[in-house]
């Protein structure tokens, strides 16, 4: 089925459901009254923010704070998604769950775990606030999530899960998580253990032709991996007796990833090999926030988080095809990456409806990679150090902030900010002579954001937010590193630049009534600088007297074999001037009420987005590499609550993207994602659920065109057919607190 096709078949649904919705809903469920009544029209603090009470609840006899908010229209979507460990410190975004209108101090340490180990008895109510608000620790263009939780309700609760996996193949495994809720006098607490098990492999097929599309050979791939690992977390707060909080959480997170991958040829020069990779990675983290009232200065927050990484990293690849086997390929990696916060801010009430946030923030990031690589040619041959590169990495970045929250009137509210960023990086390349190359750059950033929510009616609201962003730089890519995939090495660049965004959108909410959900729409265009994506360093001199000219020049010249073979072409990744971005997303929730299925919650969303770049090889312009123009999710779930049963499934497909670079292009076709599962809550509130993973079990078909040199020489001497298979999973649990 084409993109076109599927898209018209895709997009009909949304856009009837979305019909059927606002002209033939009749009223189903609700949140409860902001009384704690049972029910009817939903509480409107505001026209941006609904609430749901305890009871709401209790028909589901959820036994998580996860569970619960997976009963709210539109919330799941959020739950899904991964948290962004590589934004730029704390900065004034965030989680989009908030606990006691606050975020949790920490990177690594996430809030999405924290959700499964809240027990639901500890939840008061659950906030929904859409658009700009004041006083919270996020800002936010869409939704956030803020969880009231009981005061002294309850002085101890434990929640635990079990689970085992069975991958079709493999033996099931198990893993369990423990965590225990406490409180003694003005000090909570809470700690909790988990430990993972899985298991699995990816097998692929490949059909290789020659540059006349003649086929040469096929091989086999059997992938085969396995993580381990424990994670042990612990939470802490202290109210004291004036009004000020402290709250300090830890985490810490030994675990292992090792696989093997067998890759069998057939054909004219068949070549066998075995790779071996084994990883060992330690994460520790502490964070904190602390809270207090400095009197005419308004409230004081300050947040800190102090972690470290550490990952050793050895991959062995043997040539099986010669007698005897002998290994041709040897790699290893040390990894050391930190990262200090502090942020502190105050915030007085400046107006009636307006507060001011005042402060600043401190991060210094330490990173510290050494690769190297030892290849041979044939079993006799000494292994020798083909590849070395050891970086160190310090960058200091210091910013103040301000933000303005103004409501201008009971339906429109303003939200200003204007940060100024300063921060330097010093990268020191550690040479194989003994020296040191250094790249010392000092930056200085102003990031203003102006976000304006109007709501017009009490069902429909506006947001329009324009803000300036300053992505984190991923160290990794300062440092050499091995291209498994198109077994290659890739060059690190120690001279890479933050990219600068500027981010323009606007997005309509139509909240329907009685809580039978939402209709969202927005659209968007981002223009970048300092674009980061895959340049051309390579030198390139003429054939008479090695003068060194442009690649216009060079490619102009008469085809000269004898220059190629003397040219290094050498990609990298680097900066280019510009880029942009554009799109909009579509998205219904709804309960389904209007079709007799009052218990029963459905999500269609759409994006359509390009990604537009010039391409630094072919000098024309291309989607960003493995983007889709095209995405499509759904969500169902039913809970039969008289029975104490729900069941759901999830589907995530996108459209064609590519990958491409000096001397390949890959087109891929992926194949849809999905998962269905299935809970029942026994006599004694325990919750068994079983989830089948990878419905489709397939990650879809890749072509790789290889080119000799240069792809702008178009001289294609292979061509590869693969197909990825998934294997589907069956996972089994039980969890329940006591």
């Amino acid at each position: 089925m084409g993109t076109k096709s599927l898209h018209k078949l895709i997009m009909m649904p949304i856009l009837s459901c979305g019909l059927m919705t606002t002209t033939m809903l009749t009223p189903v469920y609700a949140a409860s009254g902001g009384d704690g009544g049972d029910g009817g029209e939903e509480a409107l603090i505001d026209a941006s923010i609904v609430t749901y009470k305890a009871d709401f609840f209790e028909q589901y006899a959820p036994v998580s704070l996860r569970d619960m908010l997976q009963r709210i229209p539109g919330v799941q979507e959020i739950l899904n998604r991964r948290r962004n460990r590589n934004q730029r410190g704390f900065g004034n975004g965030g989680d989009q769950v908030l606990i006691d209108g606050k975020r949790l101090a920490g990177k690594a340490n996430n809030i999405n775990d924290t959700l499964s180990r809240i027990s639901a008895d500890q939840v008061v109510q659950i906030d929904l606030i859409r658009g700009a608000a004041s006083g919270l620790d996020v800002q936010s263009q869409g939704l956030v999530i803020n969880v009231i939780l009981a005061e002294g309700a309850s002085k101890s609760s434990t929640f635990w899960r079990v689970m085992g996996e069975y991958t079709v193949g493999y033996k099931v495994l198990p893993q369990f998580l423990v965590s225990h809720t406490g409180e003694t006098g003005n000090l909570n607490y809470s700690v909790s253990l988990e430990r993972t098990n899985d298991n699995g492999y990816r097998p692929m097929s490949e059909i290789f032709y020659d540059e006349f599309d003649v086929e040469t050979g096929t091989q086999e791939i059997d992938h085969v991996f396995g993580r381990r690992g424990w994670t042990a977390t612990t939470n802490l707060g202290y109210d004291f007796e004036d009004g000020s909080e402290l709250r300090l959480n830890g985490l810490f997170n030994p675990n292992q990833f090792f696989y093997t991958e067998e890759r069998i040829e057939l054909g004219d020069d068949p070549d066998n090999k075995f790779w071996e990779r084994d990883s060992d990675n330690d994460r520790w983290e502490i964070g904190g926030d602390f809270t207090t009232s400095l009197g005419f200065l308004g409230r004081s927050k300050t947040l800190f988080v102090v972690n470290r990484n550490t990952e050793d990293t050895e991959v062995f690849r043997d040539r099986r095809q010669d007698d005897p086997h002998y290994r041709y390929s040897e790699e290893y990696t040390d990894l050391y990456r930190s990262e200090k916060i502090l942020r502190s801010s105050i915030t007085p009430t400046i107006a009636d409806g307006q507060t001011i946030e005042i402060g600043g923030e401190m991060a210094i990031n330490d990173f510290d990679k050494i690769f190297s690589s030892f290849s041979r040619d044939e079993a006799g041959d000494a292994l020798e150090q083909k590849t070395v590169s050891d970086v160190e990495i310090q960058e200091q970045r210091y910013e103040v902030f301000a933000i303005h929250s103004y409501n201008i009137t009971p339906e429109i509210v303003m939200q200003s900010s204007l940060t100024t960023e300063f921060s330097n990086i010093v990268a020191d390349n550690k040479l194989v002579g003994g020296g040191i190359d250094t790249r010392d750059t000092s930056l200085t950033y102003f990031k203003p954001r102006v976000n304006v929510r109007y709501d017009y009616t009490d069902r429909d609201q506006i947001r329009l937010t324009v803000e300036k962003k300053v992505s984190q730089l991923r160290f990794d890519t300062f440092v050499t590193s091995y291209d498994a995939q198109n077994d290659e090495i890739r060059y690190g660049n120690t001279d890479l630049l933050p990219t600068q965004t500027w981010e323009f959108e606007i997005g309509y909410e139509h909240r329907i009534p009685n809580d039978a959900g939402t209709i969202e729409a927005k659209a968007y265009y981002h223009h970048r600088i300092d674009h980061q994506t895959r340049v051309d360093f390579t030198e390139y001199r003429d054939a008479i007297g090695g003068n060194l000219i442009t690649v216009d020049q060079f490619f102009a010249l008469p085809p000269s074999t004898a220059l190629r073979d003397e040219t290094d072409f050498t990609p990298a990744q680097g900066n280019i001037d510009s880029a942009y971005i554009y799109g909009a997303d579509f998205k219904g929730n709804m309960r389904l009420g209007f079709i007799g299925v009052p218990e029963a919650t459905l999500t269609l969303g759409y994006r359509y987005e390009r990604r537009r770049s010039m391409d630094q090889f072919l000098q024309q312009m291309r989607n960003f590499a493995r983007h889709s123009d095209h995405a499509y999710t759904v969500n169902y779930r039913h809970d039969v609550t008289k029975l104490r049963f729900a069941y759901g499934f999830e589907f995530f497909l996108r459209s064609d993207w590519a990958n491409y670079d000096m001397r390949y292009y890959q087109p891929q076709s992926p194949s849809a994602w999905g998962k269905a599962f299935a809970e029942y809550i026994l006599d004694n509130g325990i919750k068994a659920r079983v989830d089948i993973l990878e419905l489709s079990g397939s990650q879809g078909s890749q072509t790789t065109y290889r080119y000799s040199d240069h792809i702008r020489f178009d001289e294609i001497y292979a061509r590869e057919e693969r197909e990825k298979d998934k294997p589907r999973a069956i996972q089994f649990s039980l969890q329940g607190s006591f």
